[in-house]
C-alpha cells in the first residue's frame, strides 16, 4: 500500500475514533454542572408552559444568556425526549461540527497533511473535548464563533461576496448564543487580519473593508442577535438591563476587581493545559514564528485570531478558562500548518521537537494505565494503551516514510485518546452510583405521582440539578422543624439526622449525594471523593432522607 492510501486509511481511522469518542456514553450521566442544570431546566419550564422567550430556572426569570443555546435543546427534546440524551445530543453534533470547521480551514489554507494534524489537535484538546457534552453555550458559542471566521475566510479565498453575508449571519447567531460583545471580538479579528494582510498601510486596508460591506455586515449580525435584547428591555425593562450590565460590562471592566500581574500569564497558563496534548507543540510553533523566522505572513488569519482574543480577554478584568475556548481553533491552525512542514535543523530544536511530541505521549499512556488501576477496570481495558503503545513504537522505526512521520505527528492524539476512551466507556457509568438525583426525581413523579404544584423543600445551599429532575420549584435554606410543622402536604429533602421517629414513616427515599462543592463542577475534586466512598469514607457526601407528608 502506497503513503497516500496509508494516510488516507489513517485519516478515516483518526475520524471514526473521533466520532466514537464524542459519541459514546455523553448520555450515560445525570445532568453535571450548575450551567447545564440552569439550561436543562428552563426548557423543562419553556417545554410545560409553551413559552420560548421568557427563560426561567427554578421558576425565577433567567437573563443570563440570550436564548439559542434553549432553542437547541427544545428542538432536539421535542424529537428524542426531554432526557440527557435530548439536552445533550445538539452539543455533541455541534462539537463535531467544530472540528469539521477546523479541518476544513486548515485544509483551504495549507493542505491535506495540515488539515489531518488540525483535525487532530482540535479533536483532543483537553478543555475542548471536556465540553463536548454539556448543556452549556460554550460549545454552540464555540461552532457559530468558528462558523463566522470560516465563512470569512471563504469569502476572502473566493471572493464571492455571499459568504461575507453568510459569515455576518453567523455573528448574529454567536450573539443570540453568547451576547452582544462577541461583535466586537469578532469584528476586531477581522480588522486585525485586514491590517496584516495589508502590511498596516490604510490605503490597502480600507479597500480590503469594504469588501466585507461592513455596515451590512454589521447590520445583519445586530438584527439576528439583539432582537432579543430589544424584546427583553421593552417586556422587563431595568431588571433585564441589570443584569445584562452584569454579565456583559460588569464582567469586562469591574471597578471590584484589581489587576495584578499574575492576570498577564492567567490565559497563557490556560492554553498550557486546555491545549494539552498540543499545547508544547504550539508554543514551539509560535516561538518560531516570533523569534527565529520573525515573522507570520504564513499564519496572519490565526495569529490575528489568537493575538485579538488573548489582548481582549486579557485586558478584561473577569477571567475564566472558558472563556478562551473560541481560540483554540487559532491555535490549532498555528501549531498544525507548523508541524506539518517543520523539520528542526541541530541538536536542542531536534530535542526540543522530539520532547513535545514525547511528554504528552508518555503521560497519556502512563495516565491511562494508572486510571485502569486505580478504578480497577477489568483487564481488558489494558489492551487500548498497549494497542496505542504498538502503533507508536512502529511508527519510530526509522524510515524515510511520509505515512510515518504522520503517525509521529499524531502520536499526542492516539495516547490522548486512549485515556478518553477508558475514562468515556470505563469511568462515566462507575460515577452514578453516587450521583441519584434522577431516583429522586422518579420517586417523587412516577412512584408517589406528586403534584407539581407541591414544591420540594431542600435543606442547605441548591442541588442545581435538583429542580430539573423533581419537576417542580425547589425551595431551598429552609429549617426542616418549620416544614414538619406545616399541615398542608409537603416534600422535603432533609439531612436524615433531623428527622424525628414521628416522621420516619413517611420516608420515601434515603440515599448519599454529594456536598463537599455545590455541584460535581470541580470534576477532580468529586473523583476523589468517588473514590473515597467506594473504600466507605462518606465525608464527601451528605445522607439525605426523602419525606412525602400527605
Amino acid at each position: 500500500m502506497d503513503n497516500h492510501r496509508k494516510q488516507s486509511l489513517l485519516f478515516w481511522c483518526m475520524f471514526l475514533l473521533t466520532v466514537f469518542l464524542y459519541m459514546v456514553n455523553f448520555s450515560v450521566n445525570d445532568i453535571w454542572t450548575e450551567n447545564e442544570s440552569f439550561y436543562a431546566d428552563a426548557v423543562r419550564e419553556m417545554t410545560e408552559s409553551g413559552n420560548y422567550i421568557d427563560i426561567k430556572f427554578n421558576g425565577e426569570p433567567r437573563f443570563n444568556k440570550p436564548p439559542l443555546t434553549y432553542w437547541l435543546i427544545v428542538l432536539s427534546s421535542r424529537i428524542f425526549g426531554l432526557n440527557e440524551f435530548g439536552i445533550r445530543l445538539p452539543f455533541v453534533i455541534l462539537s463535531f461540527g467544530t472540528i469539521l470547521l477546523v479541518w476544513s480551514m486548515a485544509r483551504m489554507l495549507y493542505g491535506e497533511k495540515t488539515a489531518m494534524i488540525a483535525f487532530a489537535m482540535q479533536a483532543v484538546s483537553i478543555q475542548y473535548i471536556s465540553l463536548k457534552a454539556y448543556a452549556s453555550p460554550e460549545t454552540p458559542l464555540a461552532f457559530f464563533f468558528t462558523l463566522t471566521l470560516f465563512f470569512f475566510l471563504k469569502a476572502r479565498l473566493s471572493g464571492k461576496t455571499v459568504f461575507y453575508y453568510l459569515s455576518a449571519v453567523a455573528l448574529g447567531l454567536t450573539v443570540l448564543t453568547k451576547g452582544y460583545p462577541y461583535i466586537i471580538v469578532i469584528c476586531g479579528i477581522i480588522i486585525f487580519y485586514l491590517l496584516m494582510e495589508s502590511d498596516f498601510k490604510l490605503k490597502s486596508f480600507f479597500v480590503e473593508l469594504k469588501k466585507v460591506k461592513p455596515m451590512q455586515f454589521v447590520a445583519i449580525a445586530l438584527l439576528l442577535g439583539c432582537t432579543w435584547i430589544f424584546v427583553m428591555i421593552v417586556k422587563y425593562g431595568n431588571a433585564y438591563l441589570h443584569v445584562l450590565n452584569m454579565e456583559t460590562l460588569h464582567r469586562a471592566a469591574s471597578p471590584e476587581e484589581h489587576y495584578h500581574i499574575g492576570d498577564l500569564f492567567f490565559y497563557p497558563y490556560v492554553i498550557l493545559w486546555g491545549f494539552y496534548p498540543y499545547s508544547l507543540i504550539f508554543a514551539f510553533a509560535l516561538y518560531n514564528h516570533l523569534f527565529v523566522k520573525r515573522t507570520v505572513k504564513d499564519i496572519t488569519f490565526a495569529f490575528s485570531w489568537f493575538l485579538v482574543m488573548l489582548v481582549i480577554f486579557t485586558v478584561a478584568k473577569g477571567k475564566i478558562p472558558t472563556y478562551f475556548i473560541q481560540a483554540n481553533p487559532a491555535l490549532v491552525l498555528i501549531a498544525a500548518s507548523f508541524a506539518a512542514g517543520y523539520k528542526p535543523e541541530g541538536k536542542v530544536p531536534s530535542f526540543l521537537w522530539g520532547t513535545a511530541f514525547v511528554v504528552p505521549v508518555i503521560t497519556g499512556l502512563a495516565l491511562c494505565i494508572g486510571v485502569i488501576t486505580v478504578f480497577q477496570l477489568p483487564a481488558i481495558y489494558f489492551t487500548i494503551p498497549l494497542a496505542a503503545l504498538i502503533l507508536l513504537v512502529s511508527a519510530m522505526v526509522p524510515a524515510d516514510s511520509e505515512y510515518k512521520r504522520t503517525v509521529r505527528q499524531l502520536s499526542p492524539f492516539i495516547a490522548t485518546s486512549t485515556v478518553l476512551l477508558v475514562f468515556s466507556t470505563g469511568i462515566l457509568p462507575l460515577l452514578e452510583k453516587w450521583r441519584p438525583v434522577d431516583a429522586i426525581g422518579r420517586v417523587i413523579n412516577q412512584e408517589c405521582k406528586i403534584s407539581k404544584t407541591i414544591p420540594l423543600y431542600l435543606q442547605g445551599q441548591r442541588i442545581h440539578n435538583l429542580s430539573f429532575y423533581a419537576a417542580r420549584k425547589v425551595i431551598i435554606n429552609v429549617e426542616p422543624n418549620d416544614v414538619f410543622k406545616m399541615n398542608r402536604p409537603y416534600i422535603a429533602l432533609v439531612d436524615s439526622e433531623t428527622i424525628p421517629d414521628s416522621l420516619k414513616m413517611f420516608v420515601c427515599w434515603k440515599g448519599y449525594i454529594y456536598s463537599k462543592q455545590s455541584s460535581e463542577s470541580r470534576f477532580m475534586i468529586f473523583l476523589r471523593s468517588y473514590l473515597d466512598a467506594e473504600k466507605g469514607d462518606m465525608s464527601g457526601f451528605k445522607n439525605y432522607s426523602l419525606i412525602y407528608r400527605r
